[in-house]
Formats: structure tokens, C-alpha cells, sequence
């Protein structure tokens, strides 16, 4: 493995940008590219700086022969018990949520039971209105009537 492919490995492995990298070690972000790509090497005095940054030696970061190893991500092994202490954990929390619930339906079912809904007072009873209107002629003969009953007292 060359160079500036143990440099591309390190730097990825370690999470960081060419930008990041380049302020860590005191350059631009050019020249950290033009490492990356073979086109030129690093003075030795950043050479020690590079070393600092990925905890690698000088001699294995220059020797072509050294191979960076990339840690492997192993994936974790959930056992027969495990899955059933979840499943009982998942369980037991619904079981509890649900009685939860009811909890609150029965206090509500309680609060309406213990004090009786105020009542709004019964509109009074007027007489039933009739759509139909008394003809003109009739008020007007009426209101004669009255007139002249009062006027001679029958």
C-alpha cells in the first residue's frame, strides 16, 4: 500500500475532511490533496505532525509494504434470552400503558357519575305561534268595534 493511499485510509478511518486534516497538520487543504493523489510527498517536519494526528509510526506510514488495517464492525449477537427479556420488557410496558388508560376512563366515568350535570333551566311555555295571519279586514273591524263599545259603554 502506498503513501498517499495509507493517507486516504488513515484519514477516513479517523472520521476527518482533507480541510480538517490540513489545519491539524499546519497546511492548506491543497496540499493535503496533492499527498493524496501522489503528486508530491510531505516536508519531514510534517511528516512528525501527520504521525501525531493517526498514532501510526513514520517508518510504517512511509513503508509501502505495511497494510493499514481496517477494523472489521462486528455485529452484535443477540442471545434466545436477550430477545425474550425484550419481548417481556415491550410486554410488561404495553400492559402497563393499558392499564393506564383504563385508570383514566374509570376516573372520568366516576367524575360524571358523582356530580350530576347542572341542569339548565326549562325554557317557559308560551303558547304555540300559528303561521297564519288574521286577515286585514278583520283587525280593522275589530278595532272599530272596540272604539265605539268603549266610547258608548257596550
Amino acid at each position: 500500500m502506498t503513501f498517499n493511499e495509507k493517507l486516504v485510509k488513515l484519514r477516513k478511518l479517523k472520521g476527518i475532511t482533507q480541510d480538517e486534516f490540513a489545519s491539524a497538520v499546519g497546511v492548506s487543504r491543497q496540499a493535503v490533496y496533492k499527498w493524496e493523489c501522489g503528486q508530491s510527498y510531505p516536508e519531514a517536519a510534517k511528516l512528525i505532525e501527520i504521525k501525531a494526528v493517526f498514532g501510526i509510526s513514520i517508518d510504517d506510514l512511509l513503508d509501502d509494504n505495511y497494510e493499514v488495517v481496517v477494523p472489521e464492525k462486528t455485529k452484535k449477537k443477540i442471545t434466545p434470552a436477550k430477545a425474550r427479556a425484550i419481548e417481556n420488557a415491550v410486554e410488561n410496558e404495553e400492559k402497563a400503558e393499558a392499564a393506564l388508560v383504563a385508570a383514566k376512563e374509570e376516573s372520568k366515568t366516576e367524575e360524571t357519575t358523582a356530580s350530576p350535570a347542572k341542569e339548565e333551566p326549562a325554557a317557559p311555555a308560551t303558547a304555540p305561534e300559528t303561521s297564519i295571519a288574521p286577515d286585514k279586514e278583520a283587525q280593522k273591524t275589530e278595532t272599530k268595534r272596540g272604539f265605539f263599545a268603549r266610547l258608548f259603554g257596550r
